[in-house]
């Protein structure tokens, strides 16, 4: 047998491995395992592993490879440090007390008869974590939390938000938090989490545009553009409103009462990075020029 078969050229339809690596897999992984395996074909430990699981192979545990590497293992301090307990595991296994399906089955049969008789199967319902134990927990993840570089905080937030976007289709949860009375509002037929007052009446107000036949439809919060390159600050952008114009035209509104240096930074990135995208900032002038017009005439103003 040669001393190793790694081919130089990897073409196969199997990622980068070989027919001829496959076959030699298939052939004396069972027997001989994933360190033999990893030296005769010049990879990692862990390719050999994920590749083996892939193909369903299994390690024969009465393989005489098997055998040597125990009785290596038993020649080490390790192995040598508690014999007695192996004459002990070894003395219930073949009494049969040791992994067997008879007790395994038993085991099941009390804990379901515990979970009947217990309302909770750890018995800790309704308990909650005293002061002492909170504020402890708070301390460690505060430590945490300074811990971490820079870089890795804005990589956690990120992540964080692209869940949130991924779950609920926006950057918003699902309960009611925040100021400026922030919730959950119907407007339209649409059900809608407001950040603020003014940012539930521009929604009133783009829906009363659209019954009136002013612009073929909104959405509130349904796209993120994210800035490509940017790994630490303003990542990404969510826009309040995407408004499609009677004449087809998409637009984003965003209502900013005022403007602080996070969502200036955010208005300049969008327009560097997304020249083409229209994007209307309705400030506090225009937001109140609304109100005093119309603000009256539609239903639900706040």
């Amino acid at each position: 047998m040669p001393e190793s078969i790694a081919s130089p050229i990897r073409t196969s339809v199997f990622g980068d491995w070989t027919e001829l690596e496959l076959t030699f897999l298939r052939e004396h992984y069972p027997t001989n395992g994933r360190v033999w395996c990893a030296e005769k074909l010049g990879r990692t430990v862990d390719a050999i592993r994920t590749r083996t699981s892939r193909l369903g192979l299994h390690f024969d545990y009465k393989s005489a490879t098997w055998k040597e590497s125990r009785a290596r293992a038993a020649a080490t301090v390790t192995g040598r440090k508690r014999p007695a307990q192996s004459d002990v595991m070894r003395k219930l296994w073949k009494e049969g007390k040791l992994g067997t399906a008879v007790q395994r089955k038993n085991a099941a049969e009390k804990m379901r008869a515990r979970n009947l008789s217990v309302p909770h199967p750890r018995g800790m319902k309704g308990k909650t974590f005293s002061r002492d134990t909170l504020e402890r927990m708070s301390a460690s993840s505060s430590a945490t939390w300074k811990s971490r570089t820079e870089a890795e905080r804005d990589e956690l937030v990120m992540r964080m938000h692209i869940a949130r976007v991924a779950k609920y289709g926006c950057g918003a949860p699902k309960i009611r938090r925040g100021s400026w009375l922030a919730g959950w509002r119907e407007i339209g037929g649409k059900r809608i989490y407001a950040r603020s007052r003014w940012e539930a009446n521009y929604a009133r107000y783009l829906e009363w545009l659209r019954a009136r036949g002013n612009l073929k439809s909104w959405e509130h919060e349904p796209k993120t553009f994210w800035f490509e390159g940017i790994r630490r600050g303003v990542v990404s952008y969510l826009p309040d409103f995407e408004v499609v114009t009677n004449s087809g035209k998409t637009e984003y509104h965003e209502v900013k009462g005022w403007m602080d240096a996070k969502s200036v930074t955010k208005i300049k990135r969008m327009a560097f990075h997304f020249p083409d995208v229209r994007l209307i900032v309705i400030a506090a002038k225009q937001y109140r020029e609304i109100g005093k017009k119309v603000g009256r005439i539609i239903e639900g103003w706040e």
